[in-house]
């Protein structure tokens, strides 16, 4: 059913959550299987069609590179051209990029496509978290934890089936399978209202963002101290494993997948469970819980990586972690004022990339300069525990809105 405007999406929320939350979850789902089934395989295809060492890793890190400064960019155009229209862009084009991928036949073709999915992909995650603030507002903390259980199933799902589907149906396989998804989500974008935040006399962008600095600062801040410790992790734990522990290369490489995949799947339950806490009480609750979990996880990795007892363990305090920072900085952009909620949440997701972009290679120079000691207190106790006392400083603010109505009126969530 095609839904003409946001007033008879909200009709459709109140009678029937169950299809609204399917369509969100496949959303959320799509949004990132596709980089989760190709990240993998994809600098294994540039090898496959000839490509050398150091040009197969161009194609594998061009996707992150290109896709940084894109995100921000979607978040601004969602609130300027539309989150549907902008989401429909999106899918549209990544389905350009898969057709790319399949019929590659150089390493330039797979170049082209990378850029074309990084541009494309940009264009989903921060529109989408934007309409689910439009048209859930004050009830948005369950339908974006059901977002983020997708996207989590999405990624376990994503990463662990792409080595089966290439061995059994080759890399068109994978390209085939995202395609579907991919044509399936753009058939869905058309029940989604066409939201458009409209113009306000009575507060610019760049006013509104001034007034409410703290919550998104704590946003970004608190996501960016959970990828920092990501970035160590996918940068340097295989090598402190190597250097430090005597691991084989094989075994060292195999802990950081296992690493990564066991706290996904242990964040699943605790979306639910910080939206809970946010909308209920407060969005400190479940930021304390997952930064204090940070911290927890970079001490058992600073002390005990070696023992598989001590990996584990910092696998399911960063499962607490991943769920509990992903929602509740999420739900701090999307319940910003609607005319600058895509940028927030485009900014938001920023912090993400940067957060690996910058904690993989400056943890591998701090291996190189200062040894193993420090890595994961430096990359991931200290910035989580900056990111905590930033938001407890700033509390106050960071626990209401200021929209954009006469007298600056104050919104609490």
């Amino acid at each position: 059913m095609v839904l003409l405007n946001l007033q008879e999406m909200l009709e459709e929320v109140r009678g029937n959550y169950k299809a609204i939350y399917g369509r969100i979850g496949v959303l959320g789902f799509v949004a990132l299987v596709d980089t989760s089934m190709i990240s993998p395989v994809i600098a294994s295809h540039a090898r496959f069609l000839g490509a050398d060492a150091v040009t197969a890793g161009v194609v594998a890190g061009l996707y992150s590179a290109v896709a940084l400064p894109m995100i921000a960019l979607s978040g601004l155009l969602s609130d300027r051209l539309g989150r549907r229209r902008l989401l429909a862009a999106g899918l549209a084009g990544d389905l350009l990029a898969m057709l790319t991928y399949m019929f590659a036949s150089s390493p330039l073709h797979l170049l082209l496509a990378r850029v074309t999915h990084a541009v494309c992909d940009s264009f989903i995650v921060p529109p989408a978290l934007a309409l689910l603030g439009d048209f859930f507002r004050e009830r948005v903390a369950g339908p974006l934890s059901v977002f983020w259980i997708f996207v989590a199933t999405a990624i376990v799902l994503g990463s662990g089936s792409a080595s089966a589907l290439v061995a059994s149906l080759g890399f068109v396989g994978i390209y085939l399978v995202v395609t579907v998804l991919l044509a399936v989500s753009l058939l869905m974008v058309r029940g989604l209202p066409s939201s458009r935040p409209a113009p306000s006399a009575t507060a610019s962008v760049t006013h509104l963002l001034r007034r409410n600095w703290a919550r998104l600062a704590a946003s970004m801040f608190t996501m960016l101290g959970i990828y920092l410790l990501i970035g160590a992790v996918v940068g340097s734990l295989s090598s402190l494993l190597i250097d430090r522990y005597g691991f084989a290369e094989n075994v060292a490489a195999a802990q950081v997948g296992i690493f990564m995949a066991l706290s996904t799947a242990v964040s699943i339950p605790f979306f639910p469970l910080s939206a809970r806490a946010a909308s209920s009480h407060t969005p400190l609750i479940p930021i304390t819980t997952g930064l204090a979990a940070t911290t927890a996880t970079a001490l058992i990795m600073e002390y005990a990586a070696g023992v598989a007892a001590g990996r584990l363990a910092a696998s399911v305090a960063f499962g607490v972690s991943l769920g509990s920072i992903i929602f509740t900085s999420s739900y701090l952009a999307v319940t910003l004022p609607a005319r600058v909620r895509g940028l927030g949440t485009g900014l938001n997701q920023v912090s993400s990339l940067l957060g690996v972009a910058l904690g993989a290679p400056l943890s591998a120079a701090y291996i190189h300069t200062a040894g193993h000691q420090g890595l994961f207190i430096v990359f991931g106790a200290v910035p989580a525990l900056a990111a905590l006392a930033f938001s407890v400083t700033v509390r106050e603010r960071l626990l209401r809105v200021e929209e954009p109505t006469a007298g600056a009126k104050l919104t609490g969530t």
